[in-house]
């Protein structure tokens, strides 16, 4: 029997080495772990390892290639003052997202959802002033048939619904004893609707003339999406986080516009269309499929506690979010006054709640 006195100290050993140099995935301990990639949770202890996210959004969202008017256009025969570009107002709007994860038994994974919404508005208007007005949009050909000085008050108004949905496989896990990570892989789903409108008021030496523009653009996406999140430890509760993800969408674009044409007064002008009357001057719409890219990028603090016994854990983040929709506005315009398309963006303070159970 003196043999397996060996033998049992060996295994012993052997089973001590491979044990973990801590208990709860997420927490800073003294002693550096020994393992590759330590999981770095957090799981709580006797809990179920599931967490509920909620956070509080306060964004302003931007579409690229919006201007309505240039001011400080002169006919040519007299001078001007100076003048500018103006887009709409742009607001900034307060919205939410809510997530759920789950930690899974293999290997420290993860899995996690999250949803965000956010609806937003801007607007505004110009009046000529001496500056002279030259229309960014075309609508019932303005542009080659009225001077800069017909134009005397505009208008626009932009309106935003945004929806995203994002599904993600990761691990959190440490990379030194302050330093950690989380690569994950997944999904994004997204339904997004842009409504942008235009209004010129104009005079001439024959008609009074109100022209608008509707334009509207219902996006859909889906595809995937990966990133890396990490956590830069001071303490066992304070840090800072840096994220990053993109994402592959295959996109349809559904896109309308309506132009329209209302005479409000005659000045010896033709007598047809009746005054009053709306006439349709376009309606046209353009639909088709597309990949298009996503970038999103995030920066803060974070601070996270256990408590009772590590059954459950709190954290909380507060910092700066951007995201980049590569080439999203596809509005449909007649004339190259501006560019084609361009991008949209949101931008703004994210501050988040997390409670692990």
């Amino acid at each position: 029997m003196k043999w397996l006195i060996p033998f049992l100290i060996f295994a012993c050993s052997a089973l001590t080495a491979h044990e973990p140099p801590y208990t709860i995935p997420g927490k800073i301990y003294e002693s550096t772990p020994q393992m590759i990639t330590p999981s770095a949770g957090p799981r709580v202890d006797h809990g179920i390892d599931a967490c509920i996210t909620a956070d509080f959004i306060y964004w302003t969202a931007r579409m690229d290639n919006l201007s309505f008017v240039q001011t400080g256009i002169s006919p040519g025969n007299i001078s001007t003052n100076k003048g500018n570009t103006k887009y709409p107002d742009w607001r900034w709007k307060p919205g939410f997202k809510v997530g759920l994860g789950l930690g899974l038994p293999h290997d420290g994974w993860d899995v996690y959802g999250e949803y965000t919404w956010l609806h937003s508005r801007a607007w505004n208007s110009t009046r000529e002033n001496n500056q002279g007005i030259l229309p960014s949009w075309n609508i019932a050909n303005l542009l080659s048939s009225s001077s800069v000085d017909a134009i005397q008050s505009a208008k626009t108004t932009w309106k935003l619904h945004f929806n995203a949905i994002d599904l993600s496989l990761g691990r959190n896990y440490f990379i030194s004893k302050f330093l950690a990570m989380r690569p994950f892989i997944g999904f994004k789903g997204t339904w997004i609707h842009h409504d942008y409108r235009v209004k010129y008021h104009s005079v001439t030496t024959e008609l009074d003339t109100n022209l608008r523009m509707k334009n509207n653009q219902k996006y859909w996406g889906i595809g995937l999406r990966t990133g890396l999140n990490t956590a830069w430890h001071f303490t066992q509760t304070w840090g800072i986080y840096g994220n990053l993800a993109l994402s592959a969408l295959w996109s349809q674009f559904e896109v309308d516009r309506k132009d329209t044409r209302n005479d409000t007064q005659n000045n010896n002008g033709p007598t047809n269309p009746p005054l009053a009357t709306n006439i349709t001057v376009m309606n046209t719409e353009n639909d088709f499929h597309t990949i298009k890219g996503v970038i999103e990028f995030g920066i803060g603090m974070l601070g996270e506690w256990w408590f009772l016994e590590d059954r459950y854990h709190f954290l909380v983040q507060a910092g700066w979010e951007e995201q980049l929709w590569i080439n999203h506005n596809q509005l449909i315009k007649v004339s190259m006054l501006q560019s084609d398309h361009g991008d949209f963006v949101l931008q703004g303070l994210t501050i988040k709640a997390r409670f692990d159970f």
